[in-house]
């Protein structure tokens, strides 16, 4: 049996397809009968893990997508100056690899290509380079320094994320734009080396921000001042520009500021305080997410809506000012709060989705506002402080779970309009010993009120409720 498998391309050349041998030194050949061998087909080599050199002849002009994806035991591979095209994916997963030197060729590092390679410690960058796409070296966590050619003009999304080790990076002359996230979780990088004439970037004493668009791009992470104010310049948090500072305990944004992307501020779990800008406009998801130390915000009077999980998991979280202009609450905005004793919903909302206040433990009572419109399953659920809920009029259901687990809610006002109960939607509300249910109710779930063994439910001659309370065995009275 061959140890190579080839096919013949069209305009007469080799590729290799795959190999079927089992040796760790594996030199492929330059000619498959007599025809030169110029591509390496996609996933040729893919997780034959016994490899631990390649020699790539000089024949070849392009390795495919994949073509060494998950190699573990590839330590060294020689790519001739013959090879123009690396694909996406070629070298994800290479383990063991610790240096590459790119041929003079390449004009793209493409996606994922070098990704999670872990004991990557050198690369050396062809002149010719223009890009490095997104994830190119995400998860390189042994490589420490990197010098881009000064041609390089973009970084894609992630290109260098979690990249343990690197300390410092240059942002060439010829640099436009830098992805979205293209240093997360790089927690050694200090320094960006940029000339002061830059045209695009800057560094502010390790600050990376773009002054063309004014985002501030990354906050480094051993900075140790408790207190951060951004500079005047700065019009967005870009996603991830401070996630997981550890040290941060005050940041104070200028009144340029109209937008955090999601994530900027996520796991800042010393964070204890944040003055917003009152020009703000927008809060992306997750941007406070698991800030278990931040106590109170006040939102900015421009916001329309709280997005995903914006406060989720922010433990120490007691005071929460929700402008008039809110009309969306998003799901799981605030879950997890479990210090969130009190929250006035202004007039004007017209969702609240689900898990918005799931486990937010100390709080007492909720006032919903007639602009209601939709109350999302688990909206309220293992609020175990609950006690009083006003549900408003123009609610037409009342959604699985909203209420479940709340084991001390004892009074609730259901208006007439309600058409629909959810499953669980009291399910162990062990409190709750009374509910009147209006005439309109013409759909319960048959465990809506699971585990409320003292509940009585009041209901009308000839309702659905009564012939629900009857079915199901459940204590009622009529009104």
């Amino acid at each position: 049996m061959p140890e190579y498998l080839f096919s013949l391309r069209r305009d007469g050349s080799a590729q290799l397809d795959g190999y079927e041998g089992t040796k760790s030194l594996v030199v492929i050949p330059d000619r498959y009968e007599g025809h030169p061998v110029t591509v390496i087909a996609d996933n040729a080599f893919s997780w034959q893990s016994f490899i631990r050199t390649v020699v790539i002849p000089d024949s070849v002009t392009v390795l495919g997508e994949a073509a060494f994806s998950w190699c573990e035991s590839l330590v060294n591979v020689s790519i001739p100056e013959s090879v123009r095209t690396i694909g996406e994916w070629c070298f994800i997963g290479c383990s063991s690899l610790k240096s590459v030197v790119l041929p003079p060729s390449v004009r793209k590092i493409n996606y994922s290509t070098f990704q999670s390679c872990v004991s990557l410690e050198s690369v050396v960058l062809p002149e010719a380079l223009r890009s490095i796409g997104p994830e190119a070296f995400s998860e390189c966590r042994s490589l420490k320094s990197v010098s881009l050619p000064k041609g390089v003009t973009s970084l894609g999304d992630n290109a260098f994320a979690s990249c343990d080790a690197l300390e410092s990076i240059n942002i060439p002359l010829k640099m436009e734009s830098i992805g979205s996230n293209a240093f997360s979780g790089c927690v050694s990088l200090k320094k960006f080396d940029i000339v002061p004439d830059h045209p695009v970037f800057e560094s502010d004493d390790g600050v990376l921000i773009s002054k063309t668009d004014h985002y501030l791009l990354f906050y480094p992470f051993d900075r140790s001042d408790p207190e951060y104010r951004v500079p005047d310049r700065v019009r967005v948090i870009a996603e991830e520009a401070f996630a997981n500072r550890q040290c941060l305990e005050s940041v104070i944004l200028p009144e340029t500021v109209t937008a955090i992307e999601q994530k900027a501020f996520y796991g800042c779990k010393n964070l204890k305080k944040i003055v917003l800008s009152p020009n703000l406009t927008r809060i992306g998801s997750n941007a406070f997410h698991a800030c278990s130390m931040l106590q109170s915000v006040n939102l900015p009077p421009r916001l329309t809506a709280v997005e995903y999980s914006v406060f989720y998991a922010c433990l120490s979280l007691t005071s929460v000012t929700l402008p008039e202009s809110i009309r969306i609450i998003s799901p799981c905005a605030f879950s997890g709060c479990s210090a969130l004793a009190e929250i006035n919903l202004p007039d004007g909302i017209i969702d609240i989705g689900e898990s918005a206040f799931e486990g937010c433990r100390a709080l007492e009572s909720v006032r919903l506002p007639d602009s209601l419109e939709s109350l999302g399953a688990h909206a309220f659920g293992s609020c175990v402080m609950l006690e009083s809920v006003s549900l408003n009029p123009g609610l037409r259901a009342i959604a699985p779970h909203t209420f479940a687990r709340c084991s001390n809610l004892n009074s609730v006002t259901i208006p007439d309009g309600l058409e629909e109960i959810g499953m669980e939607a009291f399910e162990n509300c062990e409190n709750l010993l009374s509910l009147q249910i209006p005439e309109s109710v013409t759909e319960i779930a048959a465990d809506a009120f699971a585990e409320c063994r003292h509940l009585m439910l009041f209901v009308y001659p000839d309702s659905y409720a009564k012939s629900f309370a009857q079915d199901y065995g459940i204590l009622f009275s009529e009104v």
